[in-house]
């Protein structure tokens, strides 16, 4: 196979500090990306001096948005460039994601033995293991494996089969893209790589590299959960709730719905949430039934 030409497609807004460690994570790689892609969020701190600052590095690109277009519209941007840029693959993360060193060259060969395992093209993405900084797995990065995952096991591979991931440390190939168009900018923030990666699956399963490792650096190690909405939170939990039903729709997966309606119901009832806020949160998931956004594809040259 030939060699591949990898876009590191980074988003950030206002966490300076933490892109410098992901930055440099990027420039330690024992496979070093071909292109940096930053993509600034309309930061308000201290992030445009600090890449600019940076400006020396041949690899690096900073493409800054006129406003605030969350992770998801952050995603779609920056991707479109480097599809634009003719790259054969987009490594995609948050500014809290600090690959280790070899983070990239075990996706890019993995991505290689599971297609000739599979005797036929790559699959759609490939996964890293996500760690929190204890080296315990990280609790928002679990992903979702499918039904016969194990079947590379008995063979003593590094990867199993998956249906969705996160994009803290995905590589996604260019003709999965070609296939299977952008991330929606729509959703904003929460649930768009669930959804991106979901629909990368259907068309052509992904994997998780176990020896792939990158850190992510949250404040604590811990999931995402229904009884933790606030009136100061909420703007994330809404936008997280309606996201969830549009992909389910979208993707036609009951299995979606099933389990964010079963999880608003589990976790609600009797948590210390006003009665008002639930049934705001309800109500945005609802809205979710109404909310299709269109799949942008590349543009045919």
């Amino acid at each position: 196979m030939k060699e591949l030409q990898v876009a590191a497609v980074v988003v950030t807004y206002n966490r300076s500090e933490l892109l410098q460690k992901t930055l440099a994570a990027l420039e330690a790689q024992t496979s070093a990306p071909a292109a940096i892609i930053v993509v600034d969020n309309a930061s308000t701190d201290d992030t445009p001096q600090m890449l600019a600052a940076r400006d020396n590095s041949p690899s690096l690109q900073v493409h800054r948005l006129p406003e605030n277009t969350g992770g998801a519209g952050g995603f779609n941007a920056g991707m479109k460039i480097a599809y634009e840029q003719g790259y054969d693959a987009f490594w995609v993360m948050d500014d809290d994601t600090v690959p280790r060193p070899e983070a990239l060259e075990k996706l890019v060969t993995t991505l290689q033995d599971a297609a000739e395992f599979r005797g036929g093209p790559m699959p759609s993405y490939a996964a890293s293991m996500v760690l929190w900084t204890d080296g315990s797995a990280c609790e928002m990065n679990i992903p979702t494996p499918t039904w016969d995952w194990v079947r590379p096991v008995p063979y003593q591979k590094n990867w199993i089969d998956l249906d969705c991931s996160s994009f803290v440390s995905c590589l996604v190939t260019r003709e999965a893209v070609a296939q299977c168009g952008f991330p929606y900018k729509e959703y904003f923030i929460w649930f768009d790589d669930a959804e991106y990666t979901y629909r990368l699956s259907k068309w052509r399963p992904g994997i998780l590299v176990t020896d792939s490792y990158v850190d992510h650096l949250t404040p604590e190690n811990k999931g995402v959960f229904w009884s933790e909405v606030t009136e100061a939170n909420f703007w994330k939990y809404s936008r997280g709730a309606r996201n969830q039903v549009s992909a389910g729709m979208s993707l036609r997966k009951p299995r979606i719905l099933v389990d964010l309606f079963a999880g608003l119901y589990r976790q609600l009832r009797g948590a210390p949430v006003s009665r008002k806020l639930k049934l705001k949160l309800t109500k945005a998931a609802f809205e979710g039934f109404f909310q299709r956004p269109r799949i942008e594809y590349p543009a045919q040259k």
